[in-house]
């Protein structure tokens, strides 16, 4: 992984007015966050993930280093944003949410932004976001249905993971599902295959409430 140089946010105000430094003090003032996820995302959809550096970046939106830095500490970071642009659906259930519907928009409207991107699914393995100040309020649903903390956490994974196998395989083998002689078409494919992972849950919770465990 690439090192990058850490530059807190006082940078902009704390650089001086002349020479190399102004422009730097220049750069940072009019470079804005979005900018430079949708500048980032807009090179790999163009030359792949591998071509993604920062110094690639900058000279594209014509910025020095520090000017990214500012936003960006490292390139980890940078990726962790291009992987937040493939969650494009409500980004908290709502109290009228099912368990089902909410971990089913959320694995189909995933797997749309994440096609929708040259190696998306590359992009969402190296992701490493922190949900921790909000994993409760995600899992709401499944808790509200008598999932306990630790299934309602592995549910949600087994979904996201389901998500990114599949997006991997598609973008492999250019939307085509092995072996390519059976013809099976993508989209009904995947819904196949989210039922049954669904399904799955549904089995487990009846199960669980049937059999419940004794205090």
């Amino acid at each position: 992984m690439l090192s990058l140089i850490v530059i807190n946010d006082n940078t902009c105000r704390e650089a001086g007015n002349t020479g190399l430094e102004a422009a730097r003090v220049d750069d940072c003032m009019r470079l804005k966050r979005a900018e430079v996820v949708a500048e980032a995302r807009a090179l790999v959809n163009e030359e792949g993930l591998d071509a993604l550096t920062t110094r690639r970046l900058g000279e594209r939106l014509g910025v020095q280093g520090p000017a990214l830095y500012r936003h960006f500490r490292n390139k980890q970071e940078l990726i962790d944003a291009l992987a937040q642009t493939f969650f494009t659906g409500p980004r908290m259930p709502s109290e009228e949410d099912t368990w089902q519907d909410w971990l089913s928009s959320v694995a189909r409207s995933t797997r749309r932004a994440v096609l929708a991107c040259r190696d998306g699914a590359r992009i969402i393995l190296a992701a490493k976001p922190d949900l921790s100040d909000r994993v409760d309020k995600l899992l709401a649903p499944l808790l509200r249905a008598g999932f306990d903390r630790r299934e309602a956490l592995l549910a949600s994974h087994l979904v996201g993971r389901l998500v990114i196998g599949w997006t991997a395989s598609e973008q492999a083998f250019d939307g085509r599902i092995p072996p390519f002689s059976a013809n099976l078409e993508p989209e009904s494919s995947f819904e196949f295959a989210l039922k049954c992972v669904i399904a799955g849950l549904e089995m487990h919770l009846i199960a669980k409430r049937m059999n419940p465990s004794p205090d």
